[in-house]
């Protein structure tokens, strides 16, 4: 049996700890159903976002999407024409119309 240093002890149960933390998180991440979505942002979408997360005065982007997500759910639920007015979208002609 070979003897273990104090600094290797250490670094043994840093990664010892570092394992099952990341054990817990995977089984949390499985348990709540989380998965990953990625997908291409343009520049006018990705200032859109950064405006929102500003007003909202959020740290994270991806909490910004999802209350909007939840706040869209609920639009749909309740009333479908107020989900339909939040998605609709404007063409750029339309909007430099608008701020003449």
């Amino acid at each position: 049996m070979t003897v273990e240093t104090n600094q290797e002890r250490k670094r043994r149960q840093a990664r010892d700890r570092k394992r099952k933390q990341r054990e817990r998180e995977r089984a949390h991440k499985e348990a709540v159903g989380a998965r990953d979505f990625t997908f291409e942002m343009y520049r006018g979408t990705a200032e859109a976002l950064e405006r929102l997360a500003k007003v909202g005065d959020f740290e994270e982007q991806a909490e910004v999407l999802t209350l909007l997500i939840h706040g869209a759910d609920k639009f749909a639920q309740r009333d479908p024409s107020r989900f339909m007015e939040l998605i609709s979208v404007t063409g750029r002609a339309d909007e430099a119309r608008s701020k003449r």
